[in-house]
């Protein structure tokens, strides 16, 4: 009897029972959320294809911006999903709700300082990128939404982030379930124009995200305030903590800029693709987003491999911590084997599906095929990166993404283009993905991410 009422307290326990049955009971639900995303990605690009390559290369530099943006505090749920994790682990739900608050506070807090950031060099950055005459009004008005709204994205993944480390996985995918539904139901309305509703164009890409994003907020207001998840908001103790804070941002530093490494490398390869011209960019925009769109499930392993890591290592039980992370790898890289063998053979096809043109084609193609095979390394990279950030210990996924988008990619990208053109910018991409792979896999192997206190 007390078994089974402290299961109904605490819901499935992820520290005992059968690894692989714990492993899928999160990473289902992980797989499906992220999955989701994939849905709004694809829509993206093919309204925007239908408005032309400068409104595709427009939204392509756009998003990489936003996302550099955005990543200076998505390191935040990387600091949540630890604390939260830990003390889940340990079954002290207060101290989880607790955590929970300060990080909330901290997101919102940093959302604001990020979005009035954005706003004041969109215009400056997007020059710096190579957007050209006809790409930049485009790119100008999509940010300005995007960066008044920014609060809404930071804090949904935030919130979700943390949601997961609670092992609410399902109420996780709920909430991107309806962002992305009323994502998809407003942009083609907004872009085009339905009935008194004006054409936003570009823009209207913008204001679907925003309110999309938004709805996911509420709906997530309202599962901690009325405490259906194992973590909630107490509006007794809504006092900030800076000590703890100071706690969170410790964790979440490293991986802040690990995530910054990355965005930021992505604006570096992207002006150097600007150098070849706007069929250039949307090319590439078409191609990585259908890489993006085939990594992003590994994501929702990846998020899986954090929780199992988190809670175990809460539980006392780091040796299960790490077979966890490794199962789920040996996962991503069987997945990530059938879909970029399917990218290399579609490669010209599913380009072609959102944006035809012959040039357009040509570069995606190149790209889709030189990239998608590196992705299987990049599966591990995943993986395992999110499993040291379960772990608390953030600054191994720092170290290793600093080596390998900064002194591996950007280089090699930029070097062998001097030789290949932009071919090399692609080749120099995948060297980056394998080394990425093996590096994690090798640190991880080491072990003392086992030994951090959080």
């Amino acid at each position: 009897m007390t078994v089974q009422v402290e299961e109904s307290r605490w819901g499935r326990d992820l520290t005992s029972g059968s690894l692989h049955r714990n492993i899928w009971y999160l990473a289902l639900p992980m797989i499906l959320e992220t999955g989701i995303l994939n849905v709004s990605q694809i829509l993206d690009i093919y309204w925007m294809g239908r408005l032309g390559s400068a409104a595709l290369a427009a939204v392509t530099i756009s998003m990489t911006v936003r996302w550099m943006v955005n990543s200076l505090s998505n390191g935040l749920g990387v600091g949540g999903l630890a604390v939260v994790a830990r003390r889940i682990g340990a079954r002290d739900r207060a101290a989880a709700e607790h955590a929970a608050w300060q990080t909330i506070l901290l997101a919102f807090a940093v959302s604001i300082v990020l979005g009035g950031i954005g706003l004041a060099v969109a215009r400056p950055l997007l020059v710096l990128l190579g957007a050209r005459e006809e790409v930049l009004p485009l790119a100008l008005s999509y940010l300005h939404v995007a960066f008044a709204g920014t609060f809404t994205i930071i804090l949904t993944f935030v919130i979700n982030a943390m949601l997961r480390g609670a092992g609410e996985a399902r109420l996780a995918m709920g909430v991107l379930f309806l962002a992305t539904a009323v994502n998809v139901v407003a942009e083609p309305i907004l872009v085009f124009g339905l009935g008194p509703l004006p054409p936003l164009g570009v823009a209207g890409s913008a204001w679907s995200f925003v309110l999309g994003y938004g709805s996911g907020l509420m709906m997530q207001m309202a599962i901690l305030l009325r405490g259906r998840a194992r973590i909630g908001i107490n509006l007794r103790d809504l006092r900030p903590d800076f000590r703890l804070m100071v706690r969170i941002i410790r964790i979440a530093l490293p991986s802040t800029v690990q995530m910054t490494l990355r965005s930021s490398s992505r604006l570096v390869v992207l002006g150097l693709v600007g150098l070849y011209g706007t069929f250039a960019t949307a090319g590439y925009g078409v191609a990585n987003r259908l890489l993006l769109i085939a990594l992003i499930p590994n994501f929702g392993l990846a998020n899986a491999a954090g929780t199992l890591v988190g809670q175990n290592l809460g539980a006392g039980k780091p040796d299960r911590a790490e077979r966890s992370a490794w199962w789920v790898s040996a996962y991503a890289v069987g997945y990530m084997t059938l879909v970029a063998t399917a990218l290399f053979v579609l490669a010209p096809s599913l380009v072609g599906l959102f944006d035809s043109t012959p040039e357009v084609v040509v570069v995606g193609t190149e790209c889709l095929r030189i990239v998608a095979p590196s992705l299987i390394a990049s599966a591990v990279g995943v993986v395992l990166a999110r499993g040291f950030d379960g772990a608390g210990n953030t600054v191994p996924a720092m170290a290793i993404n600093l080596l390998s988008l900064w002194v591996l990619e950007v280089p090699l990208a930029w070097g062998l283009s001097l030789l290949w053109g932009v071919t090399g910018l692609w080749w120099g991409r995948a060297l980056a993905n394998l080394a990425n792979g093996l590096l994690f896999a090798l640190w991880f192997r080491r072990g003392r991410w086992k030994e951090r206190e959080v």
